[in-house]
């Protein structure tokens, strides 16, 4: 697969997405954005976010 291919692919995944995406920041940012340390179920949270992230770039690449 070439970058093209894996761009488009990434742009359309993003845009099915979207909203749940923008969830997703909003939640992680959480923390920071108050100024406080997270808590024990956003730490798991974030850690099952990049779990998944580099799942689907693995995946996404090997196409």
């Amino acid at each position: 697969m070439n970058y093209t291919q894996i761009a488009i692919s990434a742009v359309e995944a993003l845009i099915q997405n979207g909203p749940m995406i923008v969830a997703d920041i909003k939640a992680l940012l959480a923390p920071i954005k108050e100024g406080r340390a997270p808590t024990d179920t956003e730490w798991v949270f974030a850690e099952q976010q990049i779990d998944i992230a580099n799942t689907t770039i693995q995946t996404i690449s090997k196409r």
